[in-house]
């Protein structure tokens, strides 16, 4: 942080930003996929963002920031937040450029952590990307400089990859996104560190785990809300029963992990406690209705334990060791709700996956009758094997491929 030895004093820092970051409101865009912006937009309408709207993008928002604070708490299927921080006209690279260097960056760049400038261009006079990164790179250097503040900045390696899947590296770089349409420049922050569907909980995945995101986005596409049974088939992983135990509890999904403001200078430690010491108040202390997680690999099934007990719900999912195909809800008592089936596909799949639709069809016919079904399938013609009555589908996409989401009543 700018301080002692700096151009700025300490106490003139904090006066600055309590004025100009924590006072004022500022936009900012709950970044979410096309097909899950209309629950998001649902989820903060709900957390009380009484000015959020969909775009493009996602859902935008205006609030003070630490309000922001609570979106990157509770938001199940956003992806990320990021702040609007400044908006001008760049038609010219010494245009943006000047208006780079005269932005009060101390106030915003958290110290010590790297700083990863991005850029997306559209209809503009400047129109290399790589151009616009270089120039607000130079501009922050020299700004920073100018106060006795240097900063770094990220430089990708070949463990990139691995450190994206991490979270617990919230802190490994500060996005700083630049987007120009038209000749306007609008430059955001990202809030959030590593993705929201890193909850801090899957430390350990059978193999292509279904995002957190997109699971819990599934139970409420469902409309299941945690009041009836929910069974998880073939859970692998154990995602879905634990995003499922997440619902019903109501806990937030970002207890268990650490975000990027946190780090800027900005942050208010005791606004945090207070909502994450709330947030603990609101949480159920047991299941309105069992939650089952089903496989027949053993393995797998001690990974979604120990996934669960990260997540706090170690007492609260069954976990059954049993071929899905020869498990029946009635032996276990339970009154009809939603069973949750993601079959494995591709590379994972070593039967013909024509009959494993047909057969997982019948036996959801017949097994759960007076149930709802909620089906993943890569492509819409396996779906259809499915023939289940009554069916809605939902195709979103998930690593860079389609799944179609089939939900059925089962009469």
């Amino acid at each position: 942080m700018v301080g002692p030895g700096s151009a700025v004093p300490q106490k003139a820092l904090e006066r600055q930003i309590r004025r100009h970051v924590n006072a004022p409101v500022h936009r900012f865009l709950a970044v979410a996929p096309p097909e899950l912006a209309p629950l998001c937009l649902e989820e903060l309408l709900a957390l009380g963002f009484t000015s959020a709207e969909m775009t493009p993008a996602g859902v935008e928002l205006t609030e003070k920031l630490r309000m922001a604070y609570g979106a990157n708490l509770w938001l199940r299927t956003a992806s990320r937040v990021l702040c609007r921080i400044a908006r001008f006209r760049a038609g010219a690279v010494e245009e943006l450029f000047n208006h780079c260097l005269s932005f009060k960056w101390e106030l915003w760049l958290p110290p010590l952590i790297p700083l990863s400038v991005e850029s997306h261009v559209v209809r503009s006079r400047i129109e290399h990307e790589g151009a616009v990164v270089r120039t607000v790179t130079r501009a922050i250097q020299r700004h920073m400089e100018s106060l006795g503040a240097p900063v770094s900045f990220y430089a990708p390696s070949s463990d990139e990859a691995l450190r994206e899947q991490s979270p617990l590296d919230p802190m490994s770089r500060q996005r700083i996104l630049v987007h120009i349409e038209d000749n306007a420049c609008e430059i955001s922050l990202d809030t959030t560190g590593c993705h929201l569907h890193q909850r801090g909980y899957r430390l350990h995945h059978t193999g292509a785990p279904i995002r957190e995101t997109l699971a819990a986005a599934i139970l409420m596409r469902s409309g299941w809300s945690g009041k009836t049974p929910l069974v998880d088939g073939m859970c692998g992983s154990g995602t879905l029963a634990i995003e499922a135990g997440l619902i019903a509890r109501h806990m937030p999904p970002g207890e268990g992990r650490t975000f990027l403001f946190e780090a800027w200078p900005s942050f208010e430690e005791k606004t945090w406690g207070y909502l994450r010491r709330k947030a603990r108040e609101q949480v159920a202390a047991d299941l309105k209705a069992p939650v089952f997680g089903i496989d027949r690999d053993p393995h797998s099934l001690e990974i979604s334990a120990g996934n669960a007990a990260r997540a706090g719900l170690e007492k609260d999912i069954r976990w059954e060791l049993e071929d899905f195909f020869r498990w029946n809800p009635q032996r276990s008592n339970l009154t009809p709700g939603t069973v949750v089936v993601n079959p494995p596909y591709g590379r994972r799949l070593k039967e013909n996956p024509i009959r494993i639709y047909e057969y997982l069809g019948a036996h959801l016919r017949e097994a759960f009758a007076g149930w709802q079904a909620v089906v993943l399938a890569p492509t819409r013609e396996l779906a259809m094997k499915l023939r289940m009555p009554t069916v809605r589908s939902w195709t979103v996409t998930h690593g860079g491929s389609p799944v179609v989401v089939v939900f059925g009543n089962l009469k």
